[in-house]
């Protein structure tokens, strides 16, 4: 769970359906799945044990047992945890700062996150682009972060934003959205320009149905119906409906873009051209 987050996880595929372990011949771990509800904890995972209820409770009690019990030096494993996370995020800045071209979907966030308040709502409406924003969005405070769940519910996104704005009325609301997604609802931006609901919504149109096509070409060595039109004017659809928008295809004009849009005061969007072949890296599928 991120931090200031409520966001929950079932065992679906983003967590290996609830199998972890087993490498190189080891034994599997045991999994104790802890949820804020009943109906948050997995029903098909083998559970050496599973409680529900208000989390920090749970974990101030799992702290005062664990003390009670004796102190464990966890240091030489909390260090091999540090070292680790230290190499990956060495290994993210260079995805943030990449300039290839065709532009790696990374370098959006590279230019997205310094400009994002402390409490900033930030909306995933997408497959794969928004798979690299749970990898480098951390919200700061609870109702922070909003997405389509594990069953990708695509097209909720400008709902969500015209909620968030309302509820919100003086925080940033920033909508990322997948070139795909943005087929199943963009038109609501005519909805928040009439109630003059200002938000920034930032596109990774990589042409493709991404969380489709690569799961596809990894599975059977070819996909099928996952390709969009090439460089398809978003913007100018946003922009016909009453609010603004730029079409972005070099990296160093991400920024200066997103800062328009956020001094626009109107629904904005900043349609960044992205690379199809450059997949969200994962080890597992969805059902």
């Amino acid at each position: 769970m991120r931090r200031g987050d409520r966001r929950r996880h079932a065992l679906d595929f983003r967590l290996g359906y609830g199998s972890f372990g087993g490498a190189a011949g080891t034994p599997d771990a045991a999994v104790v799945h802890v949820g804020d509800s009943a109906a948050q904890i997995s029903g098909h995972a083998e559970l050496a044990a599973s409680a529900c209820g208000d989390l920090t409770t749970f974990f101030d009690a799992l702290q005062a047992r664990m003390e009670e019990q004796g102190h464990r030096d966890w240091s030489e494993w909390a260090g091999r945890l540090a070292e680790e996370a230290r190499g990956r995020a060495t290994a993210d800045r260079e995805l943030l700062t990449s300039d290839v071209s065709p532009m790696h979907p990374a370098r959006i966030y590279g230019e997205l996150l310094p400009r994002l308040a402390e409490d900033a709502v930030v909306i995933g409406d997408g497959g794969d682009f928004v798979s690299w924003a749970g990898r480098f969005i951390e919200p700061t405070r609870p109702g922070g972060w909003l997405d389509p769940g594990p069953f990708g519910c695509l097209g909720a996104g400008l709902g969500a934003a015209m909620a968030a704005r309302v509820a919100r009325p003086s925080s940033q609301v920033v909508l990322l959205l997948g070139d795909g997604a943005a087929g199943m609802s963009l038109m609501d931006v005519d909805t928040l320009v009439r109630h003059d609901l200002p938000v920034v919504m930032v596109m990774g149109n990589n042409s493709a149905w991404g969380l489709e096509k690569q799961p596809m070409q990894m599975l059977y060595g070819y996909d099928v119906a996952t390709d969009l039109a090439p460089r398809t004017r978003y913007d100018q659809v946003v922009t016909a409906l009453g609010g603004g928008g730029e079409m972005v295809t070099d990296p160093r004009e991400i920024g200066p873009a997103l800062d328009r849009a956020f001094a626009s005061g109107v629904p904005y969007l900043v349609n960044v051209v992205t690379d199809a072949q450059i997949p969200y890296p994962r080890t597992t599928t969805g059902i």
